[in-house]
């Protein structure tokens, strides 16, 4: 029989700060914007400074606003494995900023999860990584659709219809007179074999623009410039994005770029089964679990660029089903892709666990988790 120390609670931060239970019911409604990602996360920095810190990305958007990051270390003395989480890249994800921060305030605050996901590791979240797109896709949900290919070329429809999706943020070459397109996808603006997967640059009013070169958006420079400082204190790495095709729900990792397989995929997809099994959907059926690029080939992604060139080994692309264009008051889906998110989030989490054997004890020749 192994045994392993208990955890000092004292060392580990789980000191007797405000604990609960919070229950089945969300406390982040309605879908959230930068003003209330900027409020949640000013009042956790406020209860408890000693562990949580907030960080404003640089540079600004092209509408002036800044990308937040918000850092929960549960004892700043020590390094723990950190787990990094970026939410709303695209802006069609309407709920992504929500789940980050009910996900924050579970970790800070409930007792169910302090214990081991918050006294364990380090917590890198960034909530809403297009502030822009988010704000222009709330702005304008009340509008009849129209074909996004057809809105994009007729601008006396504009002002009284929308884009039946949008996937870019809202940035304009200020070259171009009129900028009747505009926008750029930044999932695919990293410099991470970028635009391999195309012949020639989409034009600009395609939904998958790149850009005119990697990191031309404010949002992917911000992004790498924090992720790279970050570095080697990353252990594992989330986009959580999302899918809008129903019954279609993945955990996907590396590569999205190339059919070739990464070194360490049978560990990616042992822990993606694992999870998958941990968070089963609530019809019962199982994410799918695979390499991103067996769907579609994909250059110039966020978790490309932090596999490929950060280096961070562990990085995963979560799509939860998520509605495009949802009824902004009715909150049941939203509900429902929160819970989601972070049930898979965390079995994520478990499963990376769970490979390494970490807080495990031996009995008997079996090992129990704890």
């Amino acid at each position: 029989m192994v045994l392993f120390s208990p955890r000092n609670y004292e060392l580990s931060g789980a000191k007797l700060r405000m604990t609960r239970s919070t229950g089945d019911n969300i406390l982040f409604k309605p879908y959230a914007d930068q003003k209330m990602v900027m409020s949640a996360l000013e009042q956790f920095r406020r209860h408890d400074p000693e562990v949580v810190n907030v960080v404003h990305l640089t540079p600004e958007t092209y509408e002036n606003r800044t990308i937040m990051a918000v850092e929960l270390r549960s004892d700043k003395q020590i390094r723990k494995p950190g787990i990094l989480i970026i939410g709303a890249l695209n802006p069609m994800a309407w709920g992504a900023p929500n789940v980050i921060l009910e996900l924050s305030e579970k970790l800070l605050y409930d007792a169910w999860y302090q214990t081991p996901f918050f006294n364990d590791y380090d917590w890198y979240l960034i909530p809403l990584a297009n502030p822009d797109g988010v704000e222009f896709t709330h702005k304008i949900r009340s509008l009849p659709p129209l074909d996004y290919a057809e809105w994009t070329r007729n601008d006396t429809m504009r002002p009284r219809t929308r884009p039946s999706q949008w996937h870019k943020n809202v940035d304009k070459d200020t070259k171009e007179k009129n900028n009747a397109c505009f926008g750029t996808n930044i999932n695919r603006n990293f410099a991470y074999h970028w635009q391999d997967d195309v012949h020639k640059t989409p034009l600009r009013c395609c939904q998958n623009y790149p850009g005119p070169k990697p990191f031309s958006t404010a949002e992917a420079k911000a992004i790498r410039q924090y992720v790279d400082k970050l570095g080697d204190f990353i252990n594992l790495a989330i986009h959580l994005h999302a899918s809008f095709s129903p019954k279609k729900e993945y955990i996907l990792y590396p590569w999205r770029y190339s059919l070739r397989s990464p070194s360490n995929y049978r560990t990616l997809q042992d822990i993606g089964e694992y999870a998958a099994r941990q968070a089963r959907l609530p019809d019962g059926r199982l994410y799918e679990v695979h390499q991103s690029s067996n769907d579609e080939q994909i250059a110039g992604t966020l978790s490309d660029y932090v596999s490929g060139v950060v280096g961070i080994d562990l990085v995963y692309l979560i799509k939860p089903y998520h509605e495009m264009f949802p009824n902004f008051t009715d909150t049941r889906n939203l509900d429902l892709y929160v819970k989601k998110s972070i049930a898979t989030i965390l079995s994520v989490v478990r499963g990376w666990r769970s490979s390494t054997k970490q807080n495990t004890l031996s009995f008997f020749g079996r090992d129990v988790e704890f």
